[in-house]
C-alpha cells in the first residue's frame, strides 16, 4: 500500500511540475494596430441644357415691361457631409458679375441682356466672385449634408435689355462650376 502511496505521490507531483513548467513557459506579447479610411469631399451638380434651362417664354417684340421679366431654374448639389462648396455661375460672354447676354440664333448682332441673381426680383447678382473657405463674393455657397441628399439652389434671370429686336429665338449658354 506504501508503495501505491509513493507512486501516486511521485505521479502527482511530476505531472505537477510539468504543469508549473508549462505555465511558467507561456507568456503574451501584446501589440495593436489600427483600421482606417480617408474621405475625400465629393459633389455632383444637376445643371443639365434643357433639364434646368430658364425660359423667359414668348414676348410680342418691343411689347412694353419684358424688361425685367424674371424666370427661374433650380440647380441641385449634391456633396459630402460637411463639405463647403461654391457655385459660380458665368454667362457665355465670361461676365463676372452674371449679367449675360442672349444672341439671336441666327443674326448675332441683335441680342438681349440678362442678369443672373440668387434671389427673386432683387439686386443680388449670381456671378462667379466667390472664393472656398474665403468670401462669397456674388457666389452661393453652403455645406453639404451627405452625397444622398440634394440642395436645392434657385437661379434666377431677369431680362434688363429692349425686346425691340429682331423676331426669333435668342439664346445663351451659362456655366455652372461647383467648388469644394
Amino acid at each position: 500500500m506504501q508503495l501505491k502511496k509513493n507512486l501516486l505521490t511521485a505521479t502527482l507531483l511530476a505531472i505537477g511540475s510539468l504543469t508549473t513548467v508549462s505555465a511558467m513557459a507561456a507568456g503574451t506579447a501584446n501589440g495593436e494596430f489600427k483600421v482606417k479610411i480617408k474621405i475625400d469631399s465629393a459633389c455632383n451638380v444637376n445643371a443639365a441644357v434643357g433639364a434646368q434651362d430658364i425660359d423667359f417664354g414668348s414676348v410680342t417684340a418691343g411689347a412694353a415691361g419684358p424688361a425685367n421679366k424674371t424666370s427661374a431654374t433650380a440647380l441641385s448639389v449634391q456633396c459630402s457631409k460637411g463639405a463647403a462648396y461654391v457655385i459660380k455661375l458665368t454667362p457665355s460672354n465670361a461676365n463676372a458679375s452674371g449679367a449675360g447676354i442672349m444672341i439671336h440664333t441666327s443674326t448675332p448682332s441683335d441680342t438681349i441682356a440678362y442678369q443672373l441673381n440668387s434671389e427673386t426680383a432683387s439686386a443680388k447678382a449670381w456671378g462667379d466672385t466667390g472664393v472656398l473657405g474665403g468670401s462669397l463674393g456674388n457666389s452661393v455657397g453652403g455645406i453639404g449634408t451627405g452625397m444622398s441628399k440634394t440642395i436645392s439652389h434657385a437661379v434666377y434671370a431677369t431680362v434688363t435689355g429692349s425686346t425691340d429686336v429682331a423676331v426669333g429665338d435668342y439664346t445663351d449658354t451659362v456655366q455652372v462650376k461647383v467648388t469644394y
